[in-house]
């Protein structure tokens, strides 16, 4: 969905958005710098439940720093998808529980071909979301139990998603839900079309 400037995460709430700017509550992921506001990035319209269209225009920020520019992308959405987390995340789960890729896109309202490409992404990043978020979760909670391997990779990492929003939940308090966090914590990237690796807080 965004293209050029580097991509800081951010609450789906643009209100809570320029709050944080105008507070300096956000730092920039280069130099660690205040990060004020910047103007807004192209605006898109993303499908979401039944079709429904939304409108999102991501705020940009640059750095009083370092002078960088980023793109402040609602965990809502992922970097080059056109369709919210939320759908996405609604196809890996159903799939996860055995349902047809059929099914899903009935479910969904999206064509067969496009429920077809986020699962084929996911399937062949598994391993490596499985092991970012199994970290993740043990960073936030090492009490936790580490996911169990499941009965397929994709499955297994569903299941390591859960366990780390769930313990994030436990330290950080309520987030929007378990793939708007992943989204968060993969920095827009968990369906990304390249194998670079997810930022990390440890």
């Amino acid at each position: 969905m965004v293209r050029g400037a580097p991509v800081l995460m951010v609450e789906t709430g643009p209100a809570r958005v320029e709050q944080a700017l105008a507070a300096g509550g956000l730092a920039c992921p280069g130099c660690g710098g205040v990060l004020g506001g910047g103007g807004w990035a192209r605006g898109r319209w993303l499908r979401g439940r039944g079709g429904r269209q939304q409108r999102v225009r991501p705020r940009r920020a640059r750095c009083r720093g370092c002078r960088a520019t980023h793109v402040l992308l609602p965990v809502g959405v992922l970097l080059r998808r056109l369709d919210l987390v939320e759908v996405i995340g609604a196809a890996l789960l159903a799939r996860a529980g055995q349902a047809s890729l059929r099914q899903i896109a009935v479910r969904l309202g999206v064509p067969l071909s496009t429920v077809r490409g986020w699962l084929y992404r996911f399937i062949q990043r598994a391993a490596l979301i499985w092991g970012h978020f199994t970290r993740l979760a043990a960073w936030l909670d090492p009490s936790a139990a580490a996911p169990e391997p499941r009965g397929s990779p994709l499955a297994g990492a569903v299941e390591a998603i859960g366990v780390a929003a769930v313990a994030a939940a436990r330290r950080l308090g309520a987030h929007a839900g378990p793939f708007q966090f992943a989204s968060g914590a993969s920095g827009g990237r968990l369906l990304c079309n390249t194998n670079a690796p997810f930022p990390t807080p440890w």
